[in-house]
């Protein structure tokens, strides 16, 4: 009886962003180093941080920017800012890295524009992380993060 794979590794994508194997998708557009450093792809105006990204034609937000639509392969797009307030979706606690000093946290927020991102997530003396519960963005000039929003 002859294996059969699900998928072909060698048919996957292995060449720079924007060039395709067969025309088989994955795209490799988010491949280290083609997206530049998300974590330093953000505004601040008027003392708020917002996340530059991009909404493509078919509506699709995406952050950090992509050439290419991840549900339709099209590169239309604009150019979007996203924040400073998002909803707290998901969070863990890190309390075991061999990258980074622990314990550390980490979330899934939700902006208003229908964008989710995974953020690191900072958290003040007072105040606690809840899911479903409001963050706002903040940034030091090289790198953002979330904060939980609201009184100490």
């Amino acid at each position: 009886m002859e294996k059969t794979e699900k998928y072909a590794p060698e048919r996957m994508h292995t060449g720079p962003a924007g060039e395709q194997a067969d025309g088989v998708m994955p795209f490799g557009d988010l491949a280290p180093g083609s997206a530049g450093n998300p974590l330093a792809d953000f505004a601040t105006i008027g003392g708020e941080t917002f996340l530059r990204g991009a909404r493509f034609a078919s509506g699709v937000p995406a952050y950090p920017k992509r050439p290419l639509c991840p549900e339709t392969g099209q590169p239309e797009q604009v150019e979007e800012l996203f924040g400073p307030r998002g909803t707290l979706y998901s969070y863990s606690i890190v309390h075991v890295s061999n990258t980074r000093d622990v314990p550390y946290a980490i979330g899934y927020v939700d902006f208003l524009s229908s964008l989710r991102v995974l953020a690191n997530i900072r958290i003040p003396a007072g105040r606690a992380l809840a899911c479903d519960g409001p963050v706002v963005l903040q940034s030091d000039g090289e790198r953002w993060w979330v904060e939980p929003e609201g009184q100490a």
